[in-house]
């Protein structure tokens, strides 16, 4: 993960062309790769006048662009459980084996196995339109799963790209940075979620009062802070964590603390996060 970041980085050689450049963008020999070893499709959003900076120096990432998918989605329910954990990985991590996996099965453990997790079968790829496919996904997902399993309660994680998606889906579709369904959340989706978790989200708010971790607040994410009341929805449920010089929620860092979120203690506080809220959620 850590390498196709460092890959994309030194790859868009438009990014160093803001004002607002991306340290470390250096030669322009690495071509950026999607998840089937194939070149990436060219940028397709286009930067506004009126977007902020951060967001116009982001704007290129290659997994922004429109996306309106429809196709089914899984709606069964887990026998036995009464906890839905939903993974949301990162940029060409694999579907088994994320780097949220771990954090998955140990708040699992903690809330005596009492938990289903599924992983978001989006393409978390480099690809045009991937992350608006993300969202029309996992809302769609959500929706569909209240309805079946309405006493169901939901985690969901989000890691880099997919911390981006799942913010998205759950906020207003005009608040949203890409062009996607425009569908939202039904009431018992929203009301099923105990806990949402973000890992490194581009469109992180240095200044909201979820976010936690070592984190310059003076720096938003690469894409630019989302508005205050974007998440209004979730206070008290929702935590944004961000390293300190992690270039996707710290605009200008690196790409090595993007990948720490796991050995730095950060899952450890996840946990601790998200234990008491599952627990607390009504029945």
């Amino acid at each position: 993960m850590i390498g196709a970041f460092a890959a994309f980085v030194c790859a868009l050689m438009l990014v160093c062309t803001f004002a607002l450049a991306l340290a470390g963008c250096g030669s322009s020999t690495h071509a950026q790769k999607d998840a089937d070893g194939a070149a990436s499709s060219a940028p397709s959003a286009v930067p506004s006048p009126d977007m902020s900076a951060n967001a116009r120096v982001g704007a290129n990432m290659l997994f922004n662009g429109p996306d309106h998918w429809d196709g089914e989605v899984p709606n069964g329910c887990a026998a036995g459980k009464d906890v839905r954990i939903v993974i949301v990985r990162g940029t060409l991590e694999p579907a088994e084996g994320s780097s949220l996996e771990t954090l998955a099965q140990s708040i699992d453990e903690r809330i005596g196995g009492r938990a289903s997790i599924d992983v978001l079968d989006y393409p978390a790829s480099w690809k045009s339109g991937s992350e608006a496919r993300g969202v029309n996904m996992l809302i769609a997902t959500l929706n569909a799963q209240a309805r079946a399993c309405p006493s169901t309660k939901t985690a969901l994680l989000g890691y880099s790209q997919g911390a981006m998606v799942v913010g998205d889906a759950l906020s207003a579709p005009e608040a949203r940075f890409n062009d996607d369904n425009g569908q939202s959340l039904s009431a018992q989706a929203l009301a099923n979620i105990a806990v949402v978790e973000l890992f490194g989200d581009p469109r992180f708010d240095a200044s909201a009062d979820y976010g936690a971790g070592s984190y310059d607040r003076s720096v938003d994410g690469i894409l630019g802070a989302r508005d205050g009341d974007d998440l209004r929805a979730l206070q008290g449920r929702i935590v944004s964590y961000c390293n300190a010089d992690d270039f996707a929620c710290q605009l200008g860092g690196h790409d090595e603390a993007h990948g720490l979120y796991r050995s730095n203690g950060t899952f450890d506080e996840a946990i601790t996060f998200a234990v008491p809220r599952i627990e607390a959620a009504p029945k």
